[in-house]
């Protein structure tokens, strides 16, 4: 006898035929029939046929096991058209009536005038946004604010209203329920990624607004045949894999395994060099950059601000990786309740560099949980803390998966594997095993798998085989309803205000910054004009100082925080944006304190006043030149250390080939044509221009101005072929205007060659 089933609502449509006596539904792998939701028990029921009779058990569900509205106690009898629901999920059963539910007059009649089944309308529009008002009744029936057209949704289903702190949901005693992240609820406050399901409808909630999606579990993962090559060695070789929505999986597998190479190839933070990979029925290698910013990735390191406090780190991170003009009272509910989920609502005003190695994990993944991603990526989640916070953040995990949240990690620790649906077992690049933990003891023939390290010491990486899965067809594209429900792709493509002010958080948060940036400039001025009253050379200094500052703020910048550009490129963080955000605001520090130091020669009276404003403009154009040729040293280099190393060797050319310490007459031919395309000897020829523009030219003022005299009494002789006359005032603003331009054009070119860096450090 056959059992026929087909799923109805609450989960895309299916059907399928079992030939065996016993089918067993839930959300285990292992079940017959798998529904990949979270309100779905691992085994929840068991349908058996005998002599004619087909009887439903309930296999001691948390959510039970209801017939045609009847919740059953122990066993009941199916006949052909009943309804079995379990949880939000509804299944048909018996030939003929799988597929749909029946529809009475009144239902089909509603339906006509709702428009196609499965259909959203608000304001007698199609719709799959849902801008929130005050409030919104949810149903099927015509006299609802959004009408949901499938006849599993109540007439008055449920209504959404917005209160003090932002918007709650209350079920209106419907038939079917309502659910939030796969749990149903009586009344529940809404908080950023929230998913909504009524009857078969889901929602995303997104602070102002729900968002139609396709089902409530989409991080279902399939790769077949992964291979990647690094120095001339394979590290992974036709690895297949495979995630069902809402499994906790573990990866396994001794140093050197392959197991963060797998976790970067199935993450698309480094794809492998051949193989395939779906991410729910879609090719992911091919549409990288629209899936990729779906997913949460915590590395092994806690890649996060340590100057900043946990609540500030993780309200800058939900405003990078939410739509623009989401709420900030729903920032800050999301951002509180995310804290409360990791045990971490006493220390959220405490610095992250003052918190422990568990703390520090845990806000690393709360991070990643601010977007609820239906996919989440860990590598080494555990490395580094103690037994407690431990088993702590793994049972987390567990908890995160039965929410329906796909989870993925690498791990070398065997205590709390029993908390995992699945383990893949690595060795030399190759999958040995995929399976539960206890198949995994069988597989190995140990009693407990702690011993499992000690058993893959035993084994010749030669003679291994993979495990492997049937090839993968290449995807159909989605048409109609499934196009349209795509999981949303949330991404703030225009973030420099909110990176600025990162920043500025950041900078702010230890006092010595604030005393060494205004203190360096200040000390270095009245230094200078204590020990020289020589106005060239204190200008000289001015321009070279500012050229140090800006170098030496911006070095480090970039390459100390390659880790944390890495993790929200993966989020969708614009290149663009990120660089703009540490050339301005490292431009304008470095800006300040030249104008500071400028300052001090102008108190002092050292420098004329009338010099100021050319001066004042070539000293902040040269601010932001130096300061993209400092964000160009640190996409560059290596590490900070190789970038500190890296600035003097930049510098110390800006000194000699700058025109002040060496005259421009004075230099051969290949030298000066050298030292013309240098941002300091653009300085220099703004400082010569700034002291004697508008001057008469006599005895006093070339001896002075010595040096500004000569190189622009020997510019002058190039260009016009004639010397300074004594006695004519110097009018010439063509040096000046080039110097501008050429300092124009170094900042130009610094931010260039920084985005070409920072592209190049995003793939290494």
């Amino acid at each position: 006898m056959e059992i026929e089933l087909a799923i109805v609502s609450g989960l895309p449509p299916f059907s399928r035929s079992f030939s065996s006596e016993s089918v067993v539904i839930g959300r285990s792998t292992e079940a017959d029939l798998v529904l990949s939701h979270p309100e779905v028990s691992r085994r929840h029921c068991r349908i058996v046929a005998q002599e004619g009779v087909f009887i439903i058990e309930d296999l001691g569900s948390q959510r039970g096991t209801v017939v045609n509205g009847n919740p059953i106690t122990g066993q009941a009898q199916l006949a052909p058209g009943d309804q079995i629901a379990l949880g939000p999920v509804i299944i048909g059963f018996g030939k003929g009536q799988v597929g749909q539910a029946p529809l009475s007059a009144a239902d089909a009649q509603l339906g006509e005038a709702l428009g196609a089944p499965g259909t959203v309308v608000y304001a007698k529009q199609t719709v799959d946004r849902i801008p929130l008002a005050k409030r919104l009744v949810f149903g099927r029936s015509q006299e609802v604010d959004v009408q949901l057209n499938d006849p599993m949704v109540s007439r008055r289903h449920a209504v959404v209203e917005q209160s003090g702190d932002g918007f709650r949901v209350l079920d209106l005693y419907s038939r079917a329920g309502s659910f939030v992240n796969g749990r149903r609820f009586d009344e529940h406050q809404l908080i950023i990624g929230d998913q909504l399901q009524l009857g078969p409808f889901c929602f995303v909630f997104t602070g102002n607004e729900l968002h139609r999606i396709l089902r409530v579990s989409v991080g279902k993962v399939v790769a077949s045949g992964l291979t990647r090559t690094a120095g001339g060695n394979v590290i992974l070789q036709d690895v297949s894999f495979v995630a069902e929505p809402g499994q906790f999986i573990g990866i396994l597998g001794p140093s050197g395994a392959g197991k963060s190479t797998l976790l970067g190839a199935l993450s698309g933070l480094k794809p492998a060099d051949s193989g395939k990979i779906l991410i729910n029925d879609t090719d992911f290698y091919g549409n990288l950059n629209q899936l990729r910013s779906m997913f949460g990735y915590v590395p092994q390191d806690d890649i996060v601000h340590g100057d900043l406090t946990t609540v500030e780190a993780l309200t800058f991170a939900a405003r990078l990786r939410l739509t623009a003009g989401t709420p900030r009272p729903a920032i800050a509910a999301l951002v509180q309740q995310t804290m409360g989920s990791l045990g971490l609502v006493e220390r959220k005003d405490l610095r992250i560099s003052l918190l422990s190695g568990g703390q520090r994990k845990r806000v690393s993944v709360g991070v990643e949980l601010l977007r609820r991603p239906p996919l989440i990526f860990l590598d080494e989640p555990t490395s580094g803390l103690d037994p407690f916070s431990e088993f702590k953040l793994m049972e987390l995990l567990r908890r995160l998966a039965d929410t329906g949240c796909t989870v993925i990690c690498t791990t070398h620790v065997m205590e709390n594997v029993f908390l995992m649906d699945q383990i893949a077992v690595l060795l030399a690049g190759k999958l040995l095993f995929q399976g539960p933990p206890d198949a995994a003891r069988a597989r190995f023939g140990v009693s407990r798998l702690s011993a499992l390290y000690d058993m893959l010491q035993t084994i010749d990486p030669r003679t291994v085989i993979s495990f492997s899965l049937p090839e993968i067809t290449s995807p159909s594209e989605p048409t109609g309803t499934e196009q349209r429900t795509t999981a949303i792709k949330q991404r703030r493509p225009f973030a420099l205000p909110i990176l600025l002010e990162r920043q500025l958080a950041i900078f702010r948060a230890d006092i010595k910054n604030l005393l060494i940036a205004l203190g360096q400039p200040l000390v270095i001025g009245l230094l200078v004009c204590w020990v020289t009253d020589h106005v060239p050379l204190i200008q000289f200094f001015a321009y070279i100082a500012t050229f140090w500052f800006g170098c030496s703020n911006s070095a480090q910048e970039i390459v100390k925080e390659t880790a944390i550009f890495r993790r929200e490129r993966l989020v969708g963080l614009s290149r663009t944006s990120y660089l703009a955000s540490k050339f301005i605001w490292m431009g304008a520090i470095t800006s300040a304190q030249s104008l500071i130091l400028y300052a001090c020669t102008l108190i002092t009276q050292r420098v004329p006043l009338s010099s100021a404003p050319a001066e004042i403009v070539g000293l902040l154009l040269l601010a932001f030149a130096s300061t993209g040729i400092g964000l160009a040293i640190s996409c560059f280099a290596r590490s900070a250390l190789q970038a500190v190393m890296l600035v003097p060797l930049i510098l110390i050319p800006q000194i000699l080939l700058s025109g002040y310490t060496v005259e421009t007459a004075q230099m051969d031919t290949p030298v000066l044509l050298v030292a013309q395309i240098m941002p300091s000897f653009a300085a220099e020829r703004i400082s010569d221009v700034s002291l004697l523009l508008n001057r008469r030219i006599a005895g006093d003022v070339s001896e002075k101005y010595d040096r500004p005299y000569d190189n622009l009494n020997q510019y002058n002789r190039v260009a016009t072929g004639q010397r300074f006359k004594t006695g004519q005032t110097y009018t010439d603003v063509r040096p000046l205007w080039v110097g501008y331009l050429s300092l124009f054009l170094w900042s130009v070119a610094g931010f260039v060659l920084s985005y070409v860096g920072l592209m190049m450090k995003e793939k290494e």
